[in-house]
């Protein structure tokens, strides 16, 4: 009897440092090793964007940083599931996936704290002045730095652009800092969920007009990309401050960078930008009045662990040709090629109890 193909996984170059050891302590492959038949091992090499030859030896591939394209996937057959270690996938391809029968999966709950205790962070260093002051006294300008007052958030306003569960949990624990308000525009949001979180819903301008910090949560699609320009600064009290940690291409750097040197808003925390890495020679890079931080800012232990282990539980649902969770191409569900390819997984598993 010939032996049934191994299960393979591969996981991006990304996940392992320079020396080939893995990069994030935890990324929940102790779940993979307890499955027979399943092998997995990472991409050898990086590339920014996929190449067919990197692909088609997997059945899952579980991604961090590399682009899927339409050339990525020229000719790749086996791989039934790709897993996207994050919650944007606005750089995969998704309707290259479906035509292909390729689910693609996301991280959501992986994320939610991290980022949300992260805005939280960012809020305070702002309200304090936290990196002018520390510059100042590495410079011994000591009584200089304390000059510039802080603004809590207590009794302020704050607006998020998005409503989802970033934006919730950001919420919850901002409360304990005595906000005064929350607004949200989010044209997808429940009024209903809103209103038992006790934030009110709001048209972009009236959030923009109102807050005294702009969060921003919400994806990239096409209808949020260069969301923020110049006419939204414009509406922003001159006190006010802007956090995206969502995607750089949601805010026009342009724009910011002219309200910024203009003071029409008091400064920003930016961890996402049009284009990464930051050049060192952006005018951002010279404002004392913005944190600027590498699209990692969330970046702890339990986020890749509990990214990690959600990635490994969807592949080993492929790999027991059940569809994963948290697909954001449903309609791959419908795909005769995709089901075809579950279809395979679990007639494979069963063949493999029976010869035992």
């Amino acid at each position: 009897m010939v032996a049934p193909r191994p299960f393979r996984v591969g996981f991006s170059a990304d996940f392992r440092g320079e020396d080939g050891s893995l990069a994030f302590p935890d990324i929940g492959l102790s779940l993979l090793d307890a499955a027979e038949c399943l092998e997995y091992d990472f991409l050898p090499v990086y590339r920014p964007e996929y190449t067919p030859e990197q692909l088609m030896g997997y059945d899952v591939v579980i991604s961090l940083r590399p682009r899927v394209t339409v050339e990525s996937l020229r000719g790749v057959s086996r791989l039934c599931a790709i897993g996207r270690c994050g919650v944007g996938y606005d750089n995969v391809d998704l309707n290259a996936c479906t035509e292909q029968g390729i689910a693609v999966y996301i991280t959501p709950q992986g994320v939610v704290r991290p980022v949300a205790e992260s805005i939280v962070l960012l809020v305070l260093a702002l309200s304090h002045r936290l990196l002018q002051k520390d510059r100042l006294v590495r410079q011994g300008r000591w009584v200089e730095s304390t000059l510039p007052l802080g603004r809590e958030p207590r009794d302020r306003v704050v607006g998020t652009i998005g409503l989802g569960n970033i934006a919730r949990e950001a919420i919850r624990l901002l409360r304990v800092l005595d906000v005064r308000r929350f607004l949200a525009f989010d044209p997808y949001a429940s009024p209903q969920r809103a209103a038992e979180l006790g934030v009110d819903m709001v048209p972009l301008d009236e959030l923009l007009s109102a807050s005294d910090f702009v969060l921003v949560n919400c994806p990239l699609t096409p209808e949020t990309r260069g969301l923020l320009g110049r006419e939204q600064f414009a509406y922003m009290k001159p006190g006010a401050v802007l956090i995206n940690t969502a995607r750089g291409p949601i805010v026009n750097e342009a724009a910011l960078i002219e309200a910024l040197q203009a003071g029409r808003i008091a400064g920003a925390a930016l961890d996402v930008f049009e284009s990464e890495p930051l050049g060192a020679d952006s005018p951002l890079a010279k404002m004392d009045n913005v944190i600027l931080t590498s699209h990692s800012i969330a970046w702890t232990e339990e986020l890749f662990r509990d990214m990690g282990r959600i990635d490994c539980e969807g592949a080993l649902a492929v790999y027991r040709g059940e569809a994963p969770r948290h697909i954001v191409n449903p309609q791959v569900l419908d795909n005769p090629l995709f089901l075809e390819k579950l279809s395979h997984r679990r007639a494979a598993l069963a063949g493999a109890k029976e010869a035992q």
